[in-house]
């Protein structure tokens, strides 16, 4: 997936990874056409947002090598009694922020503008929020019901340049529409309490 790295200089550790490496956007990451099929066979007789969450999240993951992605979550649109803002839900990776306003970082960006984000770089992206210090690039998806209301997003991170490509976006984006048509978004419809948002 990934063009080689350059021969290291004399004296380097050749196994150090070049975490800066931009990689091929020409082709997919993965599979998706197998993956959607997976993610299908996981979800399908559950509607539970937090379960179907977990598995897909874990399904992208082991569909990714270990090198591309450091990170692939979902955060859910949820309400305090001043906002509506994006709460940590199941992940693979580090631990991350927990709570995003609508206004901060790339997630958030995506939740209120309803849109895909692809960022090449994120050090570039205003307002970017550094969970993980080895992320270079994103993808986040937007979570939609058919009705255009936005329930969470869909986020991916990798230590690499340049990582996602149109394929990519397109392929997660379809996973995506399933995993919120299979869903009971009702279930996480409670107000959470308000709490000290902390990057």
């Amino acid at each position: 997936l990934s063009s080689p790295p350059a021969p290291a200089p004399a004296g380097a550790d050749a196994s150090a990874p070049n975490t800066k490496r931009k990689r091929s956007r020409s082709s997919p990451l993965a599979d998706y056409s197998s993956l959607y099929d997976e993610c299908s066979s996981l979800i399908a007789s559950e509607s539970d947002p937090v379960v179907n969450a977990a598995n897909v999240s874990s399904a992208i993951y082991q569909a990714y090598t270990s090198s591309v992605t450091n990170w692939v979550g979902f955060y859910f649109a949820r309400r305090t009694p001043s906002q509506t803002l994006l709460v940590l839900g199941p992940f693979q990776g580090k631990p991350a922020c927990k709570r995003i306003p609508y206004s901060e970082g790339v997630c958030g960006a995506a939740a209120r503008t309803k849109q895909v984000q692809r960022v090449d770089d994120v050090h570039s992206f205003p307002g970017h929020i550094a969970c993980d210090g080895a992320s270079n690039s994103e993808v986040v998806v937007p979570l939609l019901t058919g009705g255009g209301e936005l329930v969470g997003v869909l986020d991916i991170d990798s230590p690499h340049l340049s990582t996602f490509s149109a394929a990519d976006v397109e392929g997660l984006s379809k996973i995506a529409r399933l995993l919120v048509e299979k869903c009971d978004w009702s279930l996480l419809a409670g107000e959470l309490p308000e709490t000290e948002i902390t990057h």
